[in-house]
């Protein structure tokens, strides 16, 4: 995302989903607070016939890591199905789901 939004103008839609894995609440102890079970991303690139969206969730676990990014890729409906929340997309971009994480920009430094 950081190298795609100095080539071009993104839509970044994010937020947490709290639930209760008490797993992930890793500052309960030193700070009284509560962590959020996964954090999730919707980005928009392109418009109309060359708009690319990828979705996803990732749990706040020592698992997700960058390594297994493309395991937490899913279509916008599926993340609306999955969380009750919806995004404010036309209704034939929330179906695909991508196979892998979009290509770094050649000249891309910010990985």
């Amino acid at each position: 995302m950081e190298c795609y939004r100095d080539i071009a103008e993104l839509l970044v839609i994010g937020g947490a989903i709290w639930g209760y894995n008490p797993a992930a609440d890793c500052f309960i102890g030193s700070h009284g607070v509560k962590s959020p079970d996964a954090f999730w991303k919707v980005i928009v690139r392109g418009t109309l016939q060359d708009e690319q969206i990828i979705a996803g969730g990732v749990p706040n676990t020592q698992e997700a890591t960058r390594k297994r990014l493309d395991h937490y890729w899913v279509s916008v409906d599926e993340f609306e199905r999955v969380t009750g929340a919806k995004i404010s997309l036309a209704d034939y971009a929330k179906h695909d789901k991508p196979n892998q994480s979009w290509m770094i920009p050649v000249g891309c430094n910010k990985g």
